[in-house]
C-alpha cells in the first residue's frame, strides 16, 4: 500500500475477526490498521471532550444496532 493511502476491510461476512471493519492505513514508515470500534471510541471522546459537536443520539443507536 502506498504512503497516505488507505483501505477498508469488510469482515461482516463471517470472518474469523472479532471487528466488523478494519481501516487500513500507511503513513510515511509504518502500515497499521485501525478496528472500527477504536475509530468510534476516538469520535466519542473528541465529542466528549467538545472537540466535534455532538452526534445525534439516533445514529449512536443505529451504529449499536448496525453490528
Amino acid at each position: 500500500m502506498e504512503h497516505g493511502k488507505w483501505q477498508i476491510e469488510d469482515h461482516t461476512q463471517g470472518s474469523d475477526c472479532r471487528e466488523v471493519l478494519l481501516f487500513r492505513m500507511v503513513d510515511q514508515d509504518h502500515e497499521f490498521s485501525l478496528p472500527l470500534s477504536v475509530v468510534l471510541n476516538c469520535l466519542w471522546i473528541a465529542e466528549k471532550e467538545g472537540y466535534v459537536p455532538k452526534l445525534p443520539e439516533q445514529w449512536k443507536i443505529d451504529v449499536e444496532n448496525a453490528y
